[in-house]
């Protein structure tokens, strides 16, 4: 049966409490833990997820997986509780071992060239000291960091001086003595359009129904639903050619999305795997554009693949951020009738209101859909004007120029949309 109401138990971040409150509201007893303890624990990380509608806030992880049919991660850094507890017997949703392609980027290049996949020109760098000689030699690379995203997200290194002043003083600070032996990657910057799937792996295996857009980083996503067999030949490809390696680390049973780089010789270049709920706004997509994501995700856990039922052809969605949040408790309004289509991140509902714990000055993700782009753009407009947040920031120019830019230049690279 498709249907299956379950006791389920969501290991989380604070990140994804939008998809505890979706499983909950389709008919299943969701508890939600999010790590709190340190050596000086603060309350407002043991409130992560507390009074959402449907969803009940645990402080003890251990104490409840013999209490539920299924226990769920959405993110990565989770694959060593994921294996022993399904080396016990444990129904599990979550990535596994797969995560290591995309917090270990050389491990994922090395992956990529041995599959057949078009491969940038990539270079392992150790230390910051030996960075600083690179970036002053080479311009026009970009810069990552294994694992540690927090430090400092992705960057484009154009030319010295530039980088210099924007990155290398944070990057200095953040990483300190340990800076002389971090690992970063440098490669190639592939001009094009940067399309991805957004879809699911369950053992190796796609679902028969997906979505596949164009992202404006922090600010918007446009994706377009599709049967698998009609994706764009660009991103199947990457799709099929990992297929292989997500059954070598199988079982993984997870969200998964990638970032291409498509440009003139129409060749897909795998920028970045995102082998976990694809934050924030696809995930927020899938919750509504999906009207059995909760079926899904629930047989997904024990193994089964059912069909997705779309909505509506095209989801639109933006972020919504505050500065206030990030030390601060954050009151979050909005019109009631349009709860659905606005996802929160580390939320919680008190006295009837949702705040933002702080720490994240990224609040949450404003949806629409639509059967036509301009439809699911609207929809979004008319719900976001509704927020009302203390020093909210959001922006419609990055859905704009997906229209405007992206959604044009991929076609001639043979991207339908």
């Amino acid at each position: 049966m498709e249907k299956q109401n379950k006791k389920i138990l969501i290991y989380d971040f604070g990140l994804c409490t939008s998809v505890a409150e979706k499983l909950a509201q389709q008919g299943n007893e969701v508890y939600y833990f999010c790590p709190w303890e340190n050596a000086f624990p603060k309350s407002s990380l043991a409130v992560i997820g507390e009074g959402l509608d449907g969803v009940e806030r645990v402080r003890d992880f251990w104490d409840w997986v013999d209490k539920v049919d299924q226990i769920h991660f959405y993110d990565t850094f989770c694959s060593d509780i994921e294996g022993f507890l399904r080396k016990k017997g444990y129904k599990v949703f979550g990535a596994g071992e797969s995560e290591i392609l995309e917090n270990n980027r050389w491990k994922s290049r090395e992956v990529q060239q041995a599959v057949g996949l078009p491969t940038q020109h990539t270079v392992l760098i150790e230390g910051i000291e030996d960075l600083i000689e690179f970036l002053k030699e080479n311009k026009n690379k970009v810069i990552k960091l294994n694992t540690f995203r927090g430090d400092i997200e992705t960057f484009k290194h154009k030319e010295y001086d530039t980088t210099e002043a924007q990155y290398l003083g944070e990057l200095m600070l953040n990483l300190g003595a340990k800076g002389k032996k971090v690992e970063f990657i440098a490669e190639d910057f592939i001009e094009g359009v940067e399309p991805g799937y957004d879809g699911f792996c369950i053992d190796g295996e796609y679902p028969a129904w997906a979505m596949f857009g164009y992202e404006r980083k922090g600010t918007g996503y446009i994706g377009k639903v599709a049967r698998y067999d009609e994706l764009p030949e660009p991103i199947r490809l990457v799709n099929e050619k990992l297929k292989p390696v997500f059954k070598k680390f199988s079982p993984i049973r997870s969200f998964f999305s990638t970032e291409i780089r498509v440009g003139k010789d129409k060749k897909p270049y795998l920028i970045d795997p995102c082998v976990r709920s694809p934050m924030p706004v696809p995930t927020a997509i899938h919750l509504e554009i999906w009207d059995n994501i909760s079926d899904f995700l629930v047989n997904a856990a024990e193994g089964k693949m059912i069909e997705l039922k779309p909505k509506a052809k095209y989801g639109a969605g933006i972020c919504f951020e505050s500065d206030w949040a990030g030390n601060h408790w954050t009151e979050i309004k909005f019109d009631e009738k349009y709860r659905d289509f606005i996802k929160l991140r580390m939320a919680c509902k008190i006295d009837g209101r949702y705040y933002a714990l702080p720490g994240f000055t990224s609040l949450g993700s404003v949806v629409g859909l639509g059967n036509t782009i301009q439809e699911a753009i609207d929809n979004v407009k008319k719900v976001a004007d509704t927020l009302e947040v203390k020093e909210l920031n959001y922006s419609i120019s990055g859905l704009e120029n997906i229209v405007k830019e992206d959604i044009p230049e991929g076609k001639k690279y043979g991207i339908e949309f």
